[in-house]
């Protein structure tokens, strides 16, 4: 059965009724719930981690790359190498203490990541040919002046996509997949299904409008 408007009230349902694929399918799109919110939330930090991980590789590689060909300027590579390190240290923070505790999370204060993977990837590919491109041009040279810079080209290329698609991409997968990758991380997650169970059970509706799921 699905219900064309909103999902009726069933408040005191357990947690397992609510992560019910089923459930989830008879509710129309629109249909807003705790879950689906706290759903939300997670896929917007979980793509925000995923992004300053992809990111933060990509410029930790460039920090690598900088002390290969130019170890006389150690301004640039330790800036590079700092960069990134801080950024991965950042990401590991978000999904330690963020992602368990996303009952509570509150989301990004902003984020204008599309909502579909296929809108990230064009996104992506976009930055890469405006920005990639003249980038490339400006270092066309490097292609003959030997294996070395040749090979050199060819990874700033490469890290230069992987920062990209790290931007744009990976936060698109992760809201678009959100709810699906949220009911595995609660099963994955004992802490955080138990709290969500005490919620399910205690959960008073706030607007009449809303239960605690579907998800």
């Amino acid at each position: 059965m699905n219900y064309p408007g909103p999902f009726p009230d069933a408040p005191g349902r357990p947690l397992s009724y609510w992560l019910d694929s089923d459930m989830a399918r008879m509710a129309p799109e629109t249909t807003a719930s705790a879950l689906r919110d706290m759903a939300w939330t997670f896929g917007q930090w979980r793509g925000f981690a995923a992004a300053m991980a992809g990111l933060g590789t990509a410029v930790l590689g460039g920090g690598v790359l900088a002390v290969a060909m130019m170890p006389a300027v150690p301004g640039l590579w330790i800036s590079l190498l700092v960069a990134g390190a801080a950024m991965l240290a950042g990401a590991l923070i978000v999904r330690s203490t963020k992602l368990p505790h996303i009952a509570q999370a509150a989301p990004p204060q902003t984020s204008r990541a599309p909502g579909k993977t296929s809108s990230g990837v064009g996104l992506a590919v976009l930055i890469f040919v405006a920005v990639g491109g003249p980038m490339a041009l400006a270092l066309s040279s490097w292609l003959s002046q030997g294996p070395g810079p040749a090979v050199s080209f060819v990874v700033v290329a490469l890290l230069f996509l992987l920062g990209t698609a790290s931007v744009f991409v990976a936060p698109a997968y992760c809201i678009q997949h959100a709810r699906r990758d949220f009911r595995s991380y609660i099963e994955k997650t004992p802490a955080l299904r138990q709290e969500l169970e005490a919620m399910s059970l205690d959960w008073q509706n706030p607007s009449g409008t809303r239960n605690f799921g579907p998800l």
